[in-house]
């Protein structure tokens, strides 16, 4: 009775935990499938889609491009001893031409977010509320802390894809962008610092924004410092979406 009361007991506490799993699995794609960047891309460094694209693995030609072409043509032929008699004969000729397209950056970048995805290499962070959307790994190696009670600053050696209202001026040589993180205190920022060469100005003039008006943008980067004196968080950004 012992045996049996202790492995049922263990069962059930597997299974609640498998179940547990899969439902913050499917909850986290629900999120981020709604997350995909979509609408004007504002800014895309070029240098950094491409390292990216190297480590995972995503080569710099898509998949070979195939046209094929079909010529039908009908030869008649009227018989000579049967009166009214008609043969027929029909060729269809295909043509098939293949080739490789090379990936452009814009291409690259969504080949990137589906391979991330994929991979659970993305942490999800909404700006406005300060909640996080964590990776398998890092919910593992945050276990006991909420997700909504784990901070930005935890996110190391992974990617985050932020979203939320962002204000933009120029910074000497670069595009500066803030949005606040968060509803609490103390007051907490993202600072995404873009170098202007990768700015795309034919669809983000940037001096047509005062420094208060705020826009809605989405931002994949890689969390490169945490200042807690001034409640500063850079991001290094990869690609930006407005």
């Amino acid at each position: 009775m012992v045996v049996w009361l202790l492995t049922a007991v263990c069962v059930a506490v597997v299974a609640q935990y498998v179940v547990a799993r899969w439902v913050a699995a499917r909850r986290r794609r629900r999120v981020r499938d709604g997350r995909m960047f979509s609408g004007m891309c504002i800014y895309l460094h070029e240098t950094r889609v491409e390292g990216v694209a190297d480590i995972l693995g995503i080569p710099k030609a898509d998949v070979n491009v195939s046209h094929e072409t079909s010529v039908s043509t009908g030869l008649g032929l009227f018989g000579r001893f049967t009166v009214g008699g008609r043969a027929e004969r029909d060729t269809n000729t295909q043509t098939r031409r293949e080739y490789w397209e090379p990936n452009t950056p814009m291409k690259t970048i969504r080949l990137i977010m589906d391979r991330l995805r994929a991979r659970d290499m993305v942490v999800d962070a909404d700006l406005a509320t300060g909640q996080l959307f964590l990776t398998a790994a890092l919910a593992d190696e945050l276990r006991g802390t909420e997700a909504r009670g784990t901070p930005l600053t935890a996110v190391r050696g992974t990617y985050v894809s932020v979203s939320g209202l962002f204000t933009v001026r120029r910074d000497g040589e670069d595009v500066v962008l803030r949005a606040r993180y968060g509803t609490g205190g103390p007051r907490a920022q993202v600072k995404i610092t873009c170098e202007t060469s990768w700015v795309r100005e034919e669809e983000f003039r940037v001096d047509r924004y005062s420094a208060d008006e705020e826009f809605p943008a989405t931002c994949l980067g890689r969390v490169r410092a945490w200042n807690a004196t001034t409640g500063e968080l850079t991001l290094d950004p990869i690609s930006v979406f407005q």
